[in-house]
């Protein structure tokens, strides 16, 4: 009769395993040690931040049985993320982008509104102090592509015209780039203006593009 060597329970199809009493305890008591040592933060924010963190990374982990070579794959990921990211490109806002954070962030800091336009996120290609045109001006700045001329209005929850509101611009050019994917340090295809007296706004841009 040959005999037959019984795998350990631990040792299962990796998110298809049952997990025994044993390692259970291990794998809590671990997840117990770490939020412990949050207990001394002077933050309560941060310290509420961290520990749900953790609580919710550790279930993630566990709950699909995540092996050592899928979390070093994870690690060497995030790593070239960030050997990409520099002052004029923010891969870490497109990977939040990928899983719907950023989004996700936004709606529940901005409670919806009846029919009101909904907040989004600016992305990773909105840079702060954009120049000011007037109305009917132009954001295009010697950016390729074809004029498009745009106009609208801005109202408040109740259809009445908002005086003066802030409006920001920015438009990739008819290749499909923004000016901060450029190695020049262009300023092209962003703007900012104020809507009138009547809530009106109207300037002239680029027609869009695909993306490359």
């Amino acid at each position: 009769m040959t005999q037959q060597t019984r795998v350990p329970e631990t040792e299962s199809a990796p998110g298809n395993q049952h997990v025994s009493e044993a390692q259970q305890n291990v794998e809590e008591q671990l997840v117990r040690n770490v939020l412990r040592s949050f207990e001394d933060c002077q933050d309560p924010r941060l310290k509420q931040l961290m520990q749900s963190l953790v609580t919710h990374l550790h279930n993630f982990i566990r709950d699909v049985r995540l092996t050592e070579a899928e979390w070093n794959k994870a690690i060497e990921f995030l790593t070239a993320v960030g050997h990409i990211t520099d002052d004029r490109r923010q891969e870490f806002i497109l990977l939040s982008d990928v899983f719907g954070a950023s989004m996700q962030t936004i709606n529940v800091n901005n409670e919806a509104v009846g029919d009101a336009t909904e907040a989004t996120v600016f992305g990773p290609f909105f840079v702060d102090d954009a120049p000011r045109i007037e109305n009917g001006g132009d954001i295009a700045g010697a950016a390729p592509g074809e004029p498009c001329w745009i106009e609208g209005s801005v109202k408040d929850t109740d259809g009445n015209p908002v005086p003066n509101a802030r409006i920001e611009v920015w438009e990739a050019d008819e290749d499909g780039f923004y000016d901060v994917q450029y190695d020049d340090h262009r300023v092209s295809g962003r703007a900012h203006l104020y809507s009138d007296e009547d809530g009106n706004y109207r300037f002239w841009g680029l027609t869009p593009t695909p993306y490359p």
